[in-house]
């Protein structure tokens, strides 16, 4: 294959890769793993998604099961840790698996798993899916609350224009005030009046930063409560807005709604994941969760204890402490494989833990190493190399995939296609007061291809320097 090989497989290939359930499905409330499989498994395959929605289970019991995977396979089936009889999910195409299950009242509360079995000829792999049931009584945490549609907004009319009244044009001036009722872009308002019509979004002034600076000063005199009102606002009416949701954020944590400001600070980080008063305000989040997931572990509810463990690594990947406590969490339930993958994620957040490597023994811990690909290093600081490693790996791309799992996922295809190509690694080389991080490959007759981005380590701003580096961000 020639040289722009994982370049035409990035454009034709991967967008057949990125199933589209995020216009299905609500993504705070799905529980979902993807990415390639692993060298060493049974089954090769560029990737694989197993889910399971909702992740927090309702009163109905019924949760949809499902597998996709890159190419065909011969048969999925699933088991929970409370059943081992296997559930078999349906295909008509050997892509796409599913299933729907209604379990038992007699399922205990808290965290729970299912078990997924992907088969074909040529071997089997295993895929673990957490999933919650019941309430899990988190103090001054009650249930996030959906945005609304707020209404009676004072809109300023922007220039000279018309408002459809009942079958007739109303025409308004420049700088007069309306209230809206409702907004489908098109507003609903009531004119000086009384009367109700429509109006153009484009003719009026919304009072985004009016309310922005009034939950400001809300939150600074504590009254934490309108402050959230105020940003909710703001939000709503530009759902853009990223620092709205941030501290829409923050007034939901000083008033203890950890799920409120949870949902807030996720909408914040898919829209500026760089800001970092957006990173701290997740790592304080994380850590209350961490703090609240001790307290039951001390009370021996492990199951509530790995459901709050779980938010806080969504909130903060590289908490090793969450990782441990986790996996530990499972081992009281006797769940092994799902206590050992939380300890090899959190080794991979932390490797040099040393409780993680006394847990996982020394085999686990050389195979980890083993997987992870090489760094070649040019005149750049170790310490700072590895920052600027770590900041790559972790960026997420337009689809919300983490780039490490982009960058194997399109190798492991780009191999599936019959092209040998040997992974190189990771190169650091200074540009400045930046540096230029790749991934490097070889392909068949030493043609080499990469990723590169460009790291500045003082504003943690990442840009992707070439063709590969821009498609994998916008593609996959």
């Amino acid at each position: 294959m020639k040289k722009a090989s994982l370049w035409f497989v990035l454009v034709l290939l991967l967008t057949g890769c990125v199933w589209g359930m995020e216009n299905v499905v609500d993504q705070n409330n799905l529980s979902l793993k993807a990415g390639p499989t692993e060298p060493g498994e049974r089954l090769s395959l560029a990737w694989v998604e197993s889910f399971v929605y909702p992740k927090q289970v309702g009163d109905d019991r019924t949760i949809s099961l499902g597998v996709m995977t890159a190419s065909p396979v011969k048969e999925v089936k699933a088991t929970f840790d409370f059943s081992r009889v296997p559930i078999s999910l349906k295909s008509s195409d050997g892509l796409s698996w599913s299933a729907s299950y209604k379990f038992s009242p007699r399922v205990p509360p808290g965290a729970h798993v299912v078990r997924y079995k992907i088969a074909d000829r040529r071997g089997s792999i295993q895929r673990t899916v957490e999933f919650f049931t019941g309430k899990q009584d988190q103090p001054a945490a009650g249930p996030a609350r959906p945005v609304v549609q707020a209404s009676n907004w004072p809109l300023t009319v922007k220039v000279n224009c018309n408002a459809y009244v009942d079958n007739s044009v109303r025409p308004l001036a420049a700088g007069q005030t309306l209230t809206s009722l409702s907004k489908v872009p098109w507003y609903k308002v009531r004119l000086d009046d009384g009367r109700e019509g429509w109006i153009a979004s484009t003719f009026v002034k919304e009072p985004t930063e009016d309310y922005y600076r009034q939950g400001s000063a809300a939150y600074a005199a504590k009254n934490y409560s309108d402050a959230a009102k105020l940003f909710q606002d703001v939000v709503t009416i530009d759902p853009a807005y990223a620092q709205g949701y941030l501290w829409l954020a923050k007034s939901h944590l000083a008033q203890g709604e950890l799920d409120q400001a949870s949902v807030a600070i996720r909408q914040a980080r898919q829209l500026d994941n760089r800001d970092r008063d957006t990173r701290l305000a997740a790592d304080t989040l994380a850590r209350r969760y961490y703090a609240i997931a001790r307290g039951r572990m001390d009370r021996g509810r492990w199951r509530e204890a790995v459901f709050l463990y779980r938010k806080a690594v969504e909130l903060k990947g590289d908490l090793a402490a969450a990782w441990l406590e986790m996996g530990r969490s499972f081992q009281r339930l006797g769940l092994l494989a799902e206590a050992r993958e939380a300890w090899l994620s959190g080794l991979k957040a932390e490797p040099g833990n040393q409780q993680l490597r006394a847990l996982l023994g020394p085999e686990a811990v050389a195979a980890s190493t083993a997987m992870a690909p090489g760094i070649a290093r040019s005149n750049v600081a170790p310490l700072v190399a590895d920052e600027s490693i770590q900041l790559i790996k972790k960026e997420k791309t337009s689809k919300g995939t983490q780039i490490e799992t982009a960058i194997k996922s399109v190798i492991n295809l780009t191999k599936s296609l019959g092209t040998p190509i040997a992974e190189k690694g990771w190169q650091i080389k200074r540009r400045g007061a930046k540096f230029l991080v790749s991934y490097l490959c070889e392909q068949g007759g030493g043609a080499l291809e990469s990723f590169d981005w460009l790291v500045d380590i003082d504003t943690r701003q990442i840009s992707p320097r070439n063709e590969n580096a821009r498609v994998l961000m916008s593609r996959w």
